[in-house]
């Protein structure tokens, strides 16, 4: 595969990474798919991508203090456990049929985020109208079984989750945003080892392919952080949504035409 085409990928998931505080999984695996990498592959990549992305920004936040690890360990105790389990579903899954699931997941991601927005703050203060958590063992209950469905949702589509692990940050441990993104990439990055150390046991990345796109990863999303900071919220909401839905749409049409 031309490497050119690879950086390309990188690049573009790198700003919509920024524009949304995540991982870069939904470009980089359905852009891969496309460019002729197995699903699995491609999945395994993006996980891959996920760590090296992830370490290169949380060492930011750390270094002004914003990671803290108190309360988010038991979410990455978790992450790894579901991480694990995940990727070895994905395994028995059919090239066809994850790649459409995929694909429908990223129409009706793209269509929440057209509607809705990105306000994650709002989510987590409607969760917190029905939901209270007043001890520490709760708090540590809740956060290994949201963990875990973190990490088993990660192994099967590649997500490090770090918008989710952010909002449980939040929601039950009470972190200040800053703090809660910055603990929330470096568990993100714990996360995706877990994801592809399954998938590197099965076979299943490709290391070059991962170091080139997690290089413009890095870059893209340096450069899209500066361009997030001047577009209004309504604006990146389109363009994130729109981009999820095309590549989505894409994706499901490709795969389909080549099942007929």
């Amino acid at each position: 595969m031309e490497p050119s085409l690879l950086a390309l990928v990188g690049l573009l998931g790198g700003v919509i990474m920024s524009f949304i505080g995540a991982s870069a999984v939904m470009v980089v695996v359905p852009s891969l798919n496309l460019l002729g990498y197995r699903m699995h592959v491609s999945i395994g990549v993006s996980l891959l991508v996920d760590v090296l992305a992830s370490l290169a920004v949380g060492y930011t936040y750390w270094r002004h203090g914003n990671v803290d690890l108190s309360g988010g360990i038991w979410i990455a105790l978790g992450s790894i456990l579901g991480a694990q389990l995940g990727a070895g579903v994905t395994v028995a899954l059919p090239e066809w049929f994850l790649a459409v699931s995929y694909a429908l997941w990223m129409i009706g991601s793209g269509v929440a985020i057209w509607k809705k927005g990105l306000d994650r703050r709002a989510i987590v203060e409607r969760l917190r109208r029905y939901v209270e958590f007043n001890s520490q063992s709760k708090r540590i209950a809740a956060a290994l079984a949201l963990g875990f469905g973190i990490g088993v949702n990660c192994g099967v589509f590649g997500a490090g989750g770090g918008i989710l692990i952010m909002m449980v940050l939040i929601f039950v441990f009470d972190y200040a945003i800053h703090k809660a993104v910055g603990t929330s990439t470096i568990i993100m990055a714990i996360t995706a080892a877990s994801g592809a150390a399954g998938y590197w046991m099965r076979g299943n990345i490709n290391p070059t392919a991962a170091l080139i796109v997690a290089s413009t990863t890095i870059l893209g999303g340096v450069s899209g952080a500066k361009l997030a900071n001047i577009l209004s919220e309504k604006t990146l909401s389109r363009i994130v949504g729109a981009t999820f839905i095309i590549l989505g749409i894409t994706l499901t049409w490709f795969r389909l035409t080549h099942l007929a």
